[in-house]
C-alpha cells in the first residue's frame, strides 16, 4: 500500500493539475486549503466527512447529485496508477501490458476497485501524511474505512444503473485500453453496513435521472 501511495503522490501534481510538492507525505496540506477543498472537508468536522459531498467527483468540482463520478478521469487516473504503475499516465515511457493487470488478471474494475480509487483520491487530497493502522485520519478524522464501504456499496448496488454502466465503462477504456468488461466483482461481501442517508439522496437523483435527462 506505501509504495502505491508514494507513486501516486509523486504524480498526484498531474493528475489534480496542482503544483507536486503538495501532494509530499509530509507537506503540510492545511497550508494549501485548496487541495482539501476539492473534498470538502473542514477541520473539526472529519468524523462525519461525507464522501458524496466531495466536490472532486463531480465535473467542474461542483457538487451536483445527478452527476455524481461524472468527474471520471480524475478516478481513472489513480485507478490506472494502482494497476499499472504511475508511469502509465504518460505513455511513452512505458509498453506492453500493464504489470498489476497481468498479475491480477485484470481487464475491467470491480466495485472495491473503484472504491479503493476513490478512498485513494480522498486520502491523498486530505491533509493526512499516512494511513493509519485503524482506518482513521490521524490528522483529518475522516474514516477511511467507511468512505470506503459506502463507495463499495453504492456501486455494488447501482451497478447495473446506466448512469454507472458509462461511468465503469469510460473508466475501463482509459485503463484497459479500450476492454469493456464491466463484470461484478463475485466475492463481494453481501452483509454490509446499512445504507447512509446521504447514499439513499444520491440513488434517488440517479433513479430520477430519466425523468429529467
Amino acid at each position: 500500500r506505501s509504495s502505491f501511495i508514494n507513486g501516486l503522490r509523486s504524480v498526484a501534481g498531474s493528475i489534480f493539475n496542482m503544483p507536486n510538492e503538495y501532494f509530499m507525505s509530509k507537506y503540510d496540506r492545511n497550508s494549501a486549503p485548496q487541495v482539501a477543498d476539492l473534498i470538502g472537508w473542514e477541520a473539526g468536522k472529519g468524523k462525519v466527512f461525507d464522501v458524496f459531498k466531495a466536490p472532486i467527483l463531480y465535473p467542474d468540482n461542483v457538487v451536483n447529485e445527478k452527476r455524481a463520478f461524472k468527474n471520471w478521469l480524475v478516478l481513472a487516473k489513480v485507478l490506472k496508477v494502482v494497476v499499472c504503475g504511475k508511469m502509465s499516465l504518460f505513455p511513452k515511457a512505458h509498453g506492453g501490458l500493464p504489470p498489476y493487470a497481468k498479475i491480477w488478471q485484470l481487464t475491467s474494475c470491480t466495485p472495491g476497485l473503484i472504491a479503493f480509487g476513490v478512498t485513494s483520491t480522498i486520502f491523498i487530497l486530505s491533509p493526512d501524511q499516512e494511513f493509519s493502522g485503524d482506518g482513521i485520519g490521524a490528522i483529518s478524522s475522516i474514516p477511511y474505512h467507511t468512505v470506503f464501504r459506502t463507495v463499495k456499496k453504492f456501486f455494488v448496488v447501482k451497478w447495473g444503473h446506466e448512469h454507472i454502466k458509462n461511468i465503469v465503462q469510460q473508466i475501463n477504456n482509459y485503463i484497459f485500453d479500450g476492454a469493456t468488461k464491466t463484470q461484478p466483482d463475485c466475492t463481494l461481501d453481501t452483509a454490509v453496513e446499512d445504507i447512509t442517508d446521504s447514499l439513499d439522496r444520491v440513488m434517488a437523483a440517479l433513479d430520477a435521472e430519466s425523468d429529467s435527462d
